[in-house]
């Protein structure tokens, strides 16, 4: 494969649909999947991110391919009774469970679930000071688009912080977490049962391959550049396993 593809991540024909309904398919247990994979760190990474948003207080934020709200959920928290918080994705079942969730929750105020397009957002020009997303890039048909369009909503000087699954550069580490991502796919069994979806991999199989290819450090803050993030970088949690990258408009 040629490195600019590399730089796509794994493209198919049919991605944006089978990508949905993977996350259909694993909505009820997202949430404990995410904390097996992350070996329990998923909290501290998004704790990470909320110190890199800045003070958001009373600020418009987006959090983009939300999922079941885990990021969207500490933005309301940092931003106050003031703020206000949207939170979009494709799959609406995600959503739901969302939205149940917060329910539970003694958040200052309500926010705002939109079943919506990470390519294509349904909202004006500088419309928010805050754009999160977390673990959706691998996700998409196309990454620039979806990095462009983060830049496009937020308001100058708004700040984007995005959090992504990467690879370990050094090698010892690597070794490690090839066995791990191993024991992942296993462990994903429990729960996807190994069944085809539209006719392609299983859930989790789906979730640990779409690591490979999928560029991560130098290569992803050259693309946070492009949209217009001339200040983009990255940094580097649980030695290397995950980067959260953070821009300004």
């Amino acid at each position: 494969m040629a490195e600019d593809e590399l730089k796509k991540g794994v493209q198919f024909e049919g991605k944006e649909e089978y990508v949905k309904d993977v996350f259909t398919e694993i909505a009820d247990y997202y949430d404990e999947m995410n904390e097996i994979m992350s070996m329990h760190m998923v909290q501290g990474w998004h704790r990470f991110m909320m110190r890199k948003a800045g003070d958001i207080s009373g600020k418009k934020c987006l959090d983009v391919g939300t999922g079941t709200g885990e990021i969207a959920f500490h933005v309301a928290q940092t931003a106050g009774p003031d703020g206000r918080v949207t939170g979009v994705d494709i799959t609406p079942r995600m959503l739901e469970l969302a939205e149940r969730k917060e329910a539970e929750k003694d958040l200052p105020s309500k926010i705002d679930w939109r079943v919506g397009d990470a390519l294509a957002l349904e909202f004006p020009d500088d419309s928010f000071s805050l754009v999160t997303s977390g673990y959706m890039l691998r996700n998409v048909t196309d990454i620039q688009q979806a990095v462009s369009e983060m830049h496009r909503v937020l308001v100058p000087g708004g700040r984007v912080v995005v959090a992504e699954l990467s690879k370990p550069d050094n090698k010892v580490v690597r070794y490690f977490y090839d066995i791990y991502m191993r024991r992942i796919k296993k462990k994903g069994r429990k729960y996807d049962k190994g069944k085809s979806i539209d006719g392609k991999q299983p859930a989790y199989d789906w979730l640990t391959s779409s690591i490979e290819g999928f560029p991560y450090g130098e290569d992803m803050v050259a693309i946070f550049r492009k949209a217009g993030f001339e200040d983009a970088k990255f940094y580097v949690k649980s030695f290397g396993a995950v980067n959260i990258y953070v821009g300004t408009k």
